[in-house]
């Protein structure tokens, strides 16, 4: 009891006590590094077994070609596909190992960040969701754009929660050169910028450190690693910021059953119980904002959540794009299923558990084609069989026939499939746009020349002017391709002997 001479203090005079650090677990710790390894270990197994998929085969041609940047999206994806065929040859597991690269760094620093936030529990839960969900786990294995982007997203979120954490805001330096990673990777990452000064704005030591020169210099590196996609463009009038912006704007209009498919996009890639307990965790997360950690998940995901919702009934909302939401979406949703148990935790257990079982399932349809599945969906199938049919096409031609498909799918499947992968063509020598195969059009290296057009009836209205562009245009045998006992798709075929179109002649 304090003396009458000394009143007790008040308690408003009482500090608050620090926030308790989040639970560390050793032998959590090296259970999720081990789940971690082992996954990425048999996806890089698997990665061998199945062709490439034609978004694959795209970047690939795309690292045959380097280049400060390209049409459609930065560069990361096809510099790192470069890396590693020059470093394990060009076969499709060497293709794939880009994406094993990138989702392990995904994976170390998801992990990292949510320990960090939230502690060892939490972490290894929040990992184990990530690599059991479709969307992320075909991501280790199918390389796209979207690696780079959250394996950089990933590094920028674990950076800036540790400047905070630490009160140290030179790590900020490295948060903005993971930034710049995953601009590289998807013009998305620079969504990072803004949620990085939001976190630091809302908290008192971001405000201190936002008075110091590092969360400057972190944003002036991010915008100098992205230097070479802004050289890309002034050199080629624009074109990339043009195709994802206005273009997208212009092909928009109110269709409010984008809105049922995009759902449906997200329940299938992410799966229905997974979705709607991320979804319910930003809410969560969003209600305690008053909380750092939460804060920083709401940040994170909320944004990028909103306006995918608000665009989807005027545009395609494709299923990928939301990827990037996801990370502090299943940090947060980890978190409240260890804190408070009861139906987040057996809802996530079951969620997880189909999560992980439509994730086996998904990697047993193109090496077991007696599973049921949609045949004209599964985009590994009939490559190999198609560039068998147009080698000897080609051969009855001559040595100087060329190849080319009527879209950038067919073209680049069959540069890689063909022996010898000769280059190839596509939809550019009919007038169409051949994204990036525009930028790699020669017409006089074709004009005069014969050679094996190639059409794949999934893909609706292409090489539409093709008997203006071939003359003469003689048709050949189509090519129907099967998956078990289902049409995947018919290929057309044409020779053509390439004149070019009217106005070009």
């Amino acid at each position: 009891m304090p003396s009458p001479a000394e009143p007790a203090p008040s308690p408003r005079a009482v500090p608050s006590a620090p926030p308790a650090s989040p639970l560390r677990d050793p032998r959590l710790d090296r259970l999720a590094l081990a789940l971690g390894a082992a996954v990425t270990a048999l996806h890089v197994a698997y990665g061998g077994l199945i062709a490439l998929s034609p978004q694959e085969a795209y970047y690939w041609t795309w690292s045959r070609r380097l280049a400060l940047s390209y049409f459609d999206h930065p560069p990361l994806a096809a510099w790192t596909i470069a890396l590693t065929t020059a470093l394990a040859g060009e076969g499709e597991r060497a293709i794939r190992l880009a994406a094993a690269l990138h989702s392990a760094v995904f994976a170390v620093f998801l992990w990292l960040t949510v320990r960090r936030l939230f502690g060892s529990r939490p972490a290894l839960v929040a990992l184990a969701a990530a690599l059991s969900v479709p969307l992320f786990g075909m991501g280790q294995v199918i390389v796209t754009p979207d690696a780079p982007l959250l394996s950089g997203w990933a590094m920028a979120l674990y950076f800036t929660v540790r400047a905070l954490d630490e009160e140290r805001p030179r790590w900020l330096l490295a948060a903005g050169a993971a930034v710049g990673w995953a601009v590289l990777g998807k013009y998305t990452g620079f969504l990072l910028l803004p949620q990085i000064l939001l976190v630091l704005a809302l908290d008192p030591r971001g405000r201190r450190m936002l008075r110091t020169p590092w969360p400057w210099l972190g944003a002036a590196l991010a915008l100098a690693l992205f230097s070479p996609v802004v050289a890309w463009n002034l050199q080629h009038r624009m074109a990339s910021f043009a195709f994802q912006t206005a273009e997208r704007v212009e092909r928009s209009g109110f269709r409010p059953v984008l809105v049922g498919r995009f759902l449906a996009l997200q329940a299938g890639l992410v799966t229905p119980i997974v979705l709607v307990l991320l979804v319910e965790a930003v809410v969560a997360a969003v209600r305690r904002r008053r909380e750092a950690a939460y804060r920083i998940c709401a940040i994170f995901s909320a944004p990028l959540l909103v306006l995918a919702a608000v665009i989807s009934p005027f545009h395609w909302v494709k299923g990928n794009w939301l990827a990037a939401a996801y990370p502090t979406a299943l940090a947060a949703a980890a978190a409240l299923a260890v804190e408070r148990r009861g139906w987040r935790w057996k809802a996530g257990v079951a969620g997880v558990a189909l999560a992980a079982a439509a994730s086996v399932y998904v990697h047993l349809v193109p090496v077991w084609p007696a599973l049921p599945f949609p045949a004209r969906d599964e985009g590994s199938s009939g490559w190999r069989e198609l560039a068998a049919r147009v080698e000897a096409e080609r051969a009855a031609l001559g040595p100087d026939a060329f190849v080319a498909g009527c879209n950038y799918k067919v073209s680049a499947e069959l540069e890689y499939y063909l022996p010898g992968r000769p280059r190839t063509w596509s939809s550019e020598i009919t007038g169409e746009h051949g994204l990036q195969y525009r930028y790699w059009f020669d017409p006089e290296a074709l004009r005069g020349r014969s050679g094996v057009l190639v059409l794949d009836r999934r893909e609706k209205r292409t090489c539409l002017r093709r008997a203006e562009a071939c003359a003469p245009l003689e048709a050949l045998p189509p090519l129907t391709v099967r998956r078990g006992g289902d049409e995947v798709t018919t290929f057309q075929l044409w020779r053509c002997r390439w004149a070019g179109l009217p106005s070009s002649r």
